[in-house]
């Protein structure tokens, strides 16, 4: 062990709410004792957000130190058989890990893209299934979503997700190629075809089947215990799933225990997101349906961590992240929950996709014996696109200016100054709309939320709501007409983010252009927005 180089593991959970967490939701109704205890240990973040409220933009950025809107998706994610978001020349998290001499391991859900081998035409036989069935499958766009750059989600893909997919080759470009030494996991939500296990740069069983539904209801919980169409493997359960994931980061951990080098290893666990399937021993423990159960599984996977850390001498060497992605989603079934005295979102407003507090407001824990304060809190603003920094400053890594260009340090906070560290932040919701949030205040530049998807979905973006956060957290009092000086400064703030593709010091970097139309609705409201987008690059 290199004493001077603790082992970090960061757990980024999946559509996790923060009043789904005991230890930040005192009034909830889910008992969350193995997180509860991880905190005690470290140091709870009680104003901590993912920099969108949405899954593959948040890992994004949780991997890039860059906001996820300057990247060529600008709303929605990606689907499991997209090619790859993250740029081949930016540098990324497990690449400074491996600069440091550590394996770097990630297992669970990837959702950043990969890129796969094509097949020209599409083999329907192969699967078993008549083409008559799926009329729309015989339709391969000109503009596919999700390829050759184009990441706009106004062009479809198939209807199969998956099924063009040649899974007889390796996967030309992943998370190896992206630093990770070892990758084993799905290529996106439990939810997300194609339903298949990858290690490393192959899949381990060929599928030959097709299932799911289509269209699947994401906002809601009428289709809580399904998934979308695609293709699958014999052998792959969705119920199963997290757990073989669980099982592989035990193996590594006990493996890399026996070793002299650090281990980073990254888990984007599939749980809590739909299709909500608790394990057999978890059905029925919370009271309160198949969601509260869902949520005591992922406890007890944290559970299962912090005890093997324990057995292998490794808990006072190891630095434990834990956090979530996005805000709870509707596929928990909030109407239910709220009933019976839980509210996912906690004190706030919205849920998943949305702009408002519960779409990004995160339950994040950051453990390391002896280094962080026990049982400590901060409610200083963070952001997850700040990881990058915090480990630059850790290792002693200077940088180059096109690197994690919106992350900033959290070493200061973890060694127990109380002193700001960020004048603000920017998140994003579902269609892609902004928001700049700072210690009082907090300005969204969209409307109704932003949480609607669809063509027929209304999409107006610019100055719509004005909250004085510090006051109004639970975003119940527009105060925009009030305070128009307000609001003209912090746009004024926020245009020179968007258009020095930085939020912090150093020379001014270029967005990706929203391919393949160049448009790019969500900042239609700067005043020379015509002009701007002509400059933007692939």
């Amino acid at each position: 062990m290199i004493k001077n180089k603790p082992n970090v593991i960061l757990m980024l959970v999946d559509d996790l709410g923060v009043g789904d967490v005991s230890c930040f939701n005192t009034e909830g109704k889910i008992k969350t004792s193995h997180l509860d205890r991880l905190a005690e240990s470290g140091m709870r973040f009680g104003n901590s957000h993912a920099t969108s409220s949405l899954c593959t933009p948040s890992r994004y950025s949780l991997l890039t130190g860059r906001y996820n809107w300057r990247s060529r998706l600008k709303s929605v994610v990606l689907h499991g058989d997209s090619e790859t978001l993250i740029e081949k020349n930016r540098t990324t998290l497990p690449q400074l890990f491996k600069s440091q001499g550590y394996h770097t391991a990630a297992v669970g859900k990837w959702h950043l893209g990969m890129d796969w081998h094509y097949k020209k035409h599409i083999d329907y036989q192969a699967y078993g299934i008549d083409p008559a069935d799926y009329p729309e499958a015989e339709v391969v766009p000109d503009k596919q979503y999700g390829r050759l750059g184009n990441f706009d989600n106004d062009y479809p893909t198939h209807l199969i997700e998956g099924i063009d997919i040649d899974f007889t080759k390796k996967i030309k470009y992943g998370p190896n190629q992206y630093g990770f030494d070892y990758f084993f996991g799905t290529p996106a939500s439990l939810d997300q075809p194609p339903f298949v296990y990858i290690e490393n740069d192959t899949v381990t069983e060929i599928p030959t089947k097709v299932t799911g539904t289509a269209p699947l209801d994401r906002m809601g919980a009428s289709q809580q215990q399904k998934w979308q169409l695609g293709v699958i493997a014999d052998n792959y359960k969705h119920q199963e799933c997290p757990k073989v994931m669980q099982q592989k980061v035990i193996e590594i951990i006990e493996q890399q225990a026996e070793k002299e080098e650090p281990f980073f290893l990254y888990y984007p666990c599939h749980l809590v997101h739909g299709p909500i399937v608790p394990e057999e021993e978890f059905q029925g423990k919370s009271g309160l349906g198949p969601y509260g159960d869902f949520v005591l599984q992922l406890d007890h996977y944290v559970g299962e961590i912090s005890q093997t850390l324990k057995e292998k001498n490794l808990d006072e060497h190891t630095i434990f992240i834990f956090t979530s992605d996005n805000g709870a989603s509707g596929v928990a079934d909030f109407p239910s929950l709220l009933a019976q005295g839980h509210n996912p979102s906690g004190i706030y407003r919205g849920k998943k996709m949305d702009i408002w507090e519960g779409g990004h407001t995160e339950p994040t824990i950051i453990s390391y014996p002896g280094h962080v304060k026990a049982n400590s809190f901060s409610h200083q603003l963070v952001s997850h696109s700040d990881i990058f920094a915090t480990f630059a400053e850790m290792f002693g890594v200077v940088y180059e200016d096109e690197t994690a260009e919106d992350s900033v340090s959290l070493l200061p906070l973890l060694k127990g100054d109380r002193q700001e560290i960020r004048e603000d932040i920017v998140v994003s919701c579902a269609n892609g709309g902004l928001a700049l949030r700072t210690h009082e205040w907090k300005l969204n530049l969209v409307k109704n939320g932003g949480g609607s998807l669809g063509r027929n979905a209304e999409q107006s973006f610019g100055p719509f709501e004005l909250f004085k956060i510090d006051e109004d957290i639970e975003e119940k009092n527009n105060v925009i007409e009030e305070y128009p000086e307000v609001v003209d400064e912090l746009m004024i703030r926020l245009e020179k983010y968007i258009k020095e593709g930085r939020s912090t010091t150093g020379q001014k970097q270029k967005n990706a252009r929203n391919n393949p139309t160049g448009q790019w609705e969500a900042i239609s409201w700067i005043p020379d927005y015509p002009e701007y987008i002509k400059t933007l690059t692939d």
